[in-house]
């Protein structure tokens, strides 16, 4: 056994033993293509694209631009940034600073642009190497309202438009906040765009924190910090020197910028997984539940794809970003594993990995590929040691190596992790191809002990919440009595509501259905659906809440008739928006 320090944003529970879903499945890479663009919808979209109106905006030179600045962080602030060189996996690289309340908007300096008003203001933390701001609104956008975010020193660096539908609920209260995109540099612009029809009075919002980002994305450096804690170069393996048959698999990961409700930021590590409907390509992404544990979290999430040396040895990279945050479908802390959905699409050419729920078996090489210290891609090699149970000490997490545990203990041969590296992937090879099995937690591995062993999770212990959306066979959900038939809201509404109440056997049919029913099969179509059936997040399955939500949806009912009268003050899914999203999702 071996004692590890805790991992970030709390530690793991102790684990039950749960048994793998299908123990023998597989499941094949898909190398992602969006679907085919219809052409008179491709040209209406660059006639009103977003980026366009941006430059129109910019380009009108609104002087002088307000601003805000706030001077650089102080030696306390930042010392919340020097972490040891230890075996926690997420590498934090932004802390929160508070902002002196902005003008009113009415009072920006308004410039006429086509179609109506626009007024930009420019916040400043001296020194940051990025920069993002929660922006939050006091009273809702009137409609026709767009914000943009732009760096002061990138002048590509433009994201939007904006708008109400992409602020929601902090968890517990009822202010609708919404955190930038990080933008490079330590100015952060915000423009706002009215319509003529609009009073600049009308727009009520503030910015009341930031996360000042001091680790400089491109050269994996902390600026004003003492990184002395970042000793990977001199054992680590980039990804471009790695084997040419585990190229393809590295195009499934990335790394991502995260920001929690304190306005501290992190940098973790995902993998892209392919399902089982090879019709669709739907970007679900695998992480650590360390890093994405709550809805709010994943909202947050700007990802950075193909940042990997041009060549072995070249010290040339680039990355392609996407931004708009994921969807949590579900995350289990006892396992530290979480599947997201990207709300943005990733990059044409990345993967969706394959995956695999066999067991591996003694001394099998395995294959890690990470982001260690948010550097290039790295690419790891070892073997599987033993699977473990893990389980919470006062200083941290331990570890029991046990046959059945539901971790998977790696000891590597090249290369190690590092912080950054948490989340990410775990692949071993079957029949000459690779499959995906779990994600990094942390470890002991490190420059000085290179076979010191990592731990990672296992994929089969987690597939059974998440097999609404990987094994997806493209296919709608039919009734839950007859197979023949839609999902009806009076009968299979009425039906998963009753489940959640607790009711089993005939009192799940009682006058929703009539004829003769195999019972069992119905309870184990309820059972695959339980872990998808905490509609609004809040972790309680509610009869009265949750079922009533798949009933009204299953009846048609939308927007505030979903959810009049239903208590969301706990719920990671307040709005009806958010609801109505994520029903869509597990129900078609």
């Amino acid at each position: 056994m071996k004692i590890i320090p805790a991992l970030l944003f709390g530690g793991l529970m102790a684990i039950s033993f749960l048994v793998p879903s299908q123990a023998t499945e597989l499941v094949e890479s898909e190398i992602y293509q969006p679907a085919p663009l219809n052409t008179a919808a491709a040209k209406n979209q660059l006639k009103l694209s977003t980026l366009n109106a941006a430059n129109r905006s910019l380009s009108t030179l609104l002087f002088p631009a307000q601003s805000m600045n706030l001077s650089a962080p102080t030696a306390t602030e930042l010392a919340a940034l020097q972490q040891p060189d230890s075996q926690h996996k997420a590498l934090k690289i932004g802390i929160e600073r508070k902002v002196p309340a902005l003008p009113d908007v009415k009072d920006w300096v308004w410039m006429p642009v086509t179609g109506g008003q626009a007024a930009q203001f420019i916040i400043s933390s001296e020194s940051a190497s990025n920069l993002r701001a929660l922006v939050q609104l006091e009273s809702s956008l009137p409609a026709g309202v767009e914000l943009r975010v732009f760096s002061a020193e990138q002048t590509d660096e433009v994201y939007g438009a904006y708008q109400q539908t992409d602020f929601k609920h902090i968890e517990g209260t009822a202010e609708l906040a919404w955190w930038t995109p990080t933008v490079s540099g330590s100015q952060l612009g915000l423009e706002i765009f009215v319509p003529e029809i609009v009073n600049p009075a009308e727009v009520k919002l503030s910015v009341r924190q930031i996360s000042h980002i001091a680790y400089n994305l491109k050269t994996a450096k902390f600026k004003g910090v003492n990184d002395s804690f970042l000793k990977f170069s001199s054992c680590d393996v980039s990804m471009a020197c790695a084997p040419a048959a585990w190229q393809p698999t590295s195009q499934a990961v990335a790394r991502y910028v995260f920001t929690d409700n304190a306005g501290s930021s992190y940098l973790c590590t995902g993998t892209l997984l392919a399902d089982k409907d090879t019709g669709t390509q739907i970007p679900y992404f695998m992480t650590a539940a360390h890093c994405i544990t709550h809805a709010d979290l994943a909202a947050t999430m700007d990802f950075y794809w193909f940042y990997q040396e041009s060549s072995c040895g070249s010290g040339s990279s680039t990355w392609t970003r996407t931004t708009g945050g994921a969807d949590l479908l579900a995350t289990r802390s006892e396992l530290d594993m979480s599947l997201v959905r990207m709300r943005t699409p990733p990059p044409v050419g990345s993967l969706l990995s394959g995956w695999s729920l066999q067991n591996l078996q003694t001394s099998s090489t395995i294959v890690g590929i990470h982001h260690g210290l948010g550097n290039p891609k790295q690419f790891s090699q070892g073997n599987f040691v033993s699977y473990a149970n893990v389980s919470v000490t006062p200083t941290g997490y331990m570890v029991t190596q046990d046959s059945n545990g539901s971790f998977t203990q790696v000891a590597w041969t090249q290369g190690i992790t590092a912080q950054g590296s948490s989340g990410s992937g775990l692949w071993t090879t079957i029949n000459g191809s690779p499959y995906f099995k779990g994600t990094l937690i942390g470890g002991s591995s490190s420059c000085t002990e290179p076979n010191a062993p990592d731990e990672y999770t296992r994929l089969e212990r987690f597939h059974p919440y998440i097999t609404t959306w990987l094994e997806a066979t493209g296919e709608p959900l039919t009734s839950l009595v007859d197979s023949s038939k839609s999902l009806n809201g009076l009968v299979d509404g009425v039906i998963i509501a009753r489940y959640l109440a607790g009711k089993r056997g005939t009192d799940l049919l009682a006058n929703v259905a009539i004829g003769t029913f195999n019972l069992t099969q119905l309870e184990s179509k309820l059972d695959l659906l339980k872990p998808s059936l905490d509609i609004d997040g809040d972790n309680i399955m509610d009869a009265n809440k949750d079922g009533i939500l798949v009933i009204r949806y299953l009846m048609g009912l939308r927007d505030a008739a979903l959810i009049r009268q239903l208590d969301f003050t706990n719920a990671k899914r307040k709005t009806a928006t958010e609801v109505n999203q994520y029903l869509e999702t597990i129900l078609f």
